[in-house]
């Protein structure tokens, strides 16, 4: 505080005066209720006394303060310091306050009578403000080192949560990818024109995903258009063995959530329920009143799902929980199985906001 004041003269000058006058209004104060003949306005020679005590005494708290912080740092040693700091100041100003008293009034007093009492007093009152500032000092120094702490804090945190986001979002390219796959080379066998079809349809969808992979949210509209185009891959795959139905208000339109996140959950739909003819896999999406998308699908699990990345809803829980703190919720009865997502503002993003 003292270097910064001190490096700022028009700061200084003015502080310097108000400071000076002070002191020696609240010194005539004091010696006026210990003496009734004092009198409680001093002369003006008094005043710029005072003024110029008070200017050598903020000179010397700056110049100290420098030469401590490039001596004896907070960051190293803020004990040290903080003793060294205030011994320092003690000695320097009651050697500055009773060295400049004793040789004025020697010099002006005409050999009168100097009351000692009366120079402790003074001195004891200079070094209990400088004491009080440099404290102020210390107070503003610990506070600005604690906000720019915090502020690194966060600094690292959201970029903590920036590189979680991007380890999930790794994750759910190649679980896509492997899973598309996996469909394909079954396909392959099967039915080649349906398996040259798939990969045609497969590339369209696939430009959507690295259109989308730097992305934290995706608005809702652009998710369906998305999730109809992979609608298309999986009636390749199991012709009238899925139907989906979609019923999501325009009202939600441009609320966002993460990229993918609906084609995952229909994925471990198909992933881990019955599709065939005489059992149709039923898939429902829809909005709901509280901000939620809905997405649910009849409960007709496999005796054996097969081989899997153990990504898809656990992925989603933990994106959004780098985004918001409101969470997805899952809902299973016996012939249902739901999960409910929040549909997000863009503004709730964490990830910008922190």
């Amino acid at each position: 505080m003292f270097e910064y004041i001190y490096q700022r003269k028009i700061l200084w000058l003015l502080l310097g005066v108000m400071l000076g006058l002070a002191f020696q209004f609240s010194l005539d104060v004091i010696f006026s209720l210990i003496y009734r003949n004092h009198s409680l306005i001093s002369p003006p020679t008094n005043y710029l006394f005072s003024i110029a005590i008070t200017f050598i005494i903020m000179y010397g708290l700056a110049k100290l303060a420098g030469w401590m912080n490039r001596r004896v740092s907070w960051e190293k040693a803020p004990g040290v310091r903080f003793y060294f700091q205030i011994i320092a100041i003690t000695i320097f100003v009651l050697m500055v306050v009773m060295g400049l008293r004793t040789l004025i009034n020697l010099l002006l007093s005409e050999g009168q009578f100097i009351r000692l009492t009366d120079e402790v007093v003074v001195s004891v009152y200079f070094l209990v403000v400088s004491l009080l500032l440099v404290f102020l000092d210390i107070g503003l120094h610990l506070l600005t080192r604690w906000r720019n702490s915090l502020a690194e804090i966060e600094r690292f945190r959201k970029e903590n949560l920036e590189t979680q986001f991007e380890m999930l979002r790794m994750q759910v390219n190649p679980h896509f990818l492997f899973n598309s796959l996996n469909t394909l080379s079954s396909l392959i066998y099967q039915n080649q024109d349906t398996a040259a079809s798939y990969v045609r349809e497969m590339a369209t969808v696939y430009r959507y995903i690295l259109e989308q992979r730097k992305a934290d949210i995706v608005k809702l509209h652009e998710e369906m258009t998305f999730v109809r185009s992979y609608m298309v891959l999986l009636s390749l795959r199991f012709e009238d063995k899925i139907a989906l139905d979609v019923n999501i208000s325009d009202d939600y339109n441009e609320k966002v959530v993460p990229p993918l996140t609906v084609q995952i959950l229909i994925e471990n739909a198909v992933k881990h329920n019955i599709a065939s003819l005489r059992k149709p896999l039923h898939i429902s999406i829809s909005t709901r009143p509280d901000n939620t998308l809905v997405v649910t699908n009849n409960l007709q699990p496999k005796a054996d799902a097969g081989y899997s990345t153990g990504i898809g809803l656990g992925n989603i829980q933990s994106r959004l929980s780098l985004l918001t703190d409101r969470q997805a919720t899952v809902t299973k009865t016996d012939d249902t199985f739901t999960v409910a997502i929040p549909l997000l503002d863009a503004r709730e993003n964490k990830l910008i906001n922190w």
